[in-house]
């Protein structure tokens, strides 16, 4: 019987799990995944139970399943939802949907293939002949393979204080219960995570201000109200100029300024935004992030304009504002908490009831007990712009002399640094299907 640990119960492992079962690879297989929380297709992106937090993405490319792009608007409607390709459904219900999707693959197979939930954190995966040892807790399980689908734990900024009126993860079990309604409230970020938490204070009933700060202090752009029509990217790996970034930025610019609605240039790159980054040397990625990132993340992580017309509304009450700064400093005085930022060299001291730390996940994969114990030993090495883990093309880790380790295999956020588009469902569900193929194509 061919054993597989999955890492990680979130979206990504839980895709994986549904693409090892589906697989028509002969031969029975077990399949553990190990999930502390219990509750697996959750993670920090589906784990919400507000119905004010929506999908990013429109519900008719939202399935599970690569083969069947209909799967998840079929499966709400079944649900009783109300709901159309268009449409940006609530996040709560994205879990249930892959937990459904596995038990119906699960039902499919037949005897032959089953699924154990751990509720544990794998500790460590160790090289065992040509398979592995994985440490679930204290528990060792050999098996032929293990996928890494762990995600990035919260960032903890260097300024954020061991104070309860400051929040580094704000998604914990009564992170948001503890903040005085009538007390001010700044969230550092004003990404979609910020956007989430001030939708998710406000309704709770909070009646005080919500600030969000960050360095850029803009929000993320909004969806089109519908559709719209597909347009060619303006660039492809292999053109001329795909492999440095201005060309590519410049090439963009004109397309969008072209375009019905620029929108439609920014998405026609996402079906050739992995390729374009395999082709670029380090140091073009490297200018990327350092001149590109915030602009790209604005217009490429949208709201749905749902979620926009109440974040207008806040701002247009006066309860939510959004302002340019970098957060230096972070004091606790007995009264409230002393917030210092700059921005164009002007320093600023304000004060504010609580502090939420929305700056993203971290990057460095050593914040992971598991991946800093794979690095430590030699069996995994950070990518080199310091992103997730440095992979081969497949997924496939590589060890810190270069060499891979074909029996442990990454999927979503952890192969960032190497794809760049590594988190959301269409890159997680074709990451899983190659690590199926590949894991069970001997089976």
């Amino acid at each position: 019987m061919t054993t597989i640990v999955i890492a990680g119960g979130g979206a990504a492992g839980l895709l994986a799990a549904i693409a090892l079962v589906r697989h028509p690879a002969p031969g029975p297989r077990r399949i553990v995944l190990a999930e502390p929380s219990g509750e697996p297709g959750a993670g920090v992106a589906y784990g919400t139970r507000s119905p004010s937090h929506l999908l990013n993405v429109r519900a008719a490319a939202m399935s599970a399943l690569p083969d069947d792009p209909g799967h998840f608007l079929a499966w709400c409607r079944d649900e009783g939802l109300a709901v159309s390709g268009p449409d940006f459904v609530a996040r709560q219900r994205y879990g249930p949907y892959l937990r459904a999707t596995l038990a119906a693959a699960l039902a499919a197979a037949g005897s032959a293939v089953r699924v154990e939930l751990r509720n544990d954190r794998v500790m460590q995966i160790r090289a065992d002949g040509a398979g592995v040892l994985v440490a679930i807790g204290a528990t060792p399980i050999p098996a032929d393979a293990a996928i890494l689908a762990t995600g990035h734990p919260p960032a903890r900024p260097a300024w954020l204080p061991d104070d309860p009126r400051a929040i580094g993860d704000p998604w914990a079990a009564g992170a948001l219960e503890r903040i005085d309604p009538d007390g001010t409230v700044v969230i550092a970020g004003s990404g979609l995570t910020a956007v989430d938490l001030a939708l998710a204070l406000a309704d709770a009933g909070h009646r005080g201000r919500i600030r969000l700060v960050s360095g850029h202090g803009l929000l993320p752009a909004v969806h089109a109200e519908g559709p719209l029509p597909a347009r060619p990217a303006a660039i492809a790996p292999g053109d001329p100029g795909s492999d440095r970034i201005r060309t590519i930025a410049r090439a963009l610019r004109a397309d969008a300024a072209a375009a019905d609605d620029w929108r439609q240039a920014v998405d026609a790159l996402r079906p050739v935004t992995v390729a374009l980054w395999h082709g670029l040397p380090d140091a073009e990625r490297r200018r990327f992030l350092r001149h590109g990132l915030r602009a790209w993340e604005v217009h490429r992580h949208r709201m749905a304009p749902e979620i926009a017309a109440r974040v207008a509304a806040l701002r247009g009450a006066g309860q939510l504002s959004v302002e340019r700064g970098r957060i230096i400093s972070v004091r606790g005085e007995p009264a409230a908490l002393q917030v210092t930022t700059r921005s164009g060299g002007r320093m600023e001291t304000q004060v504010t009831d609580a502090l939420i730390a929305a700056t993203g996940p971290a990057t460095d994969p050593a914040a992971d007990p598991l991946l800093a114990a794979l690095i430590a030993a030699g069996m995994a090495r950070p990518h080199p712009l310091g992103i997730g883990l440095d992979v081969e093309p497949d997924g496939v880790l590589r060890r810190a002399d270069g060499r891979p380790w074909p029996a442990v295999r990454a999927v979503g956020s952890l192969r960032k640094g190497a794809e760049w588009e590594a988190t959301a469902v269409p890159e997680l569900r074709l990451h899983a299907r190659e690590a199926a193929d590949a894991l069970l194509r001997d089976g």
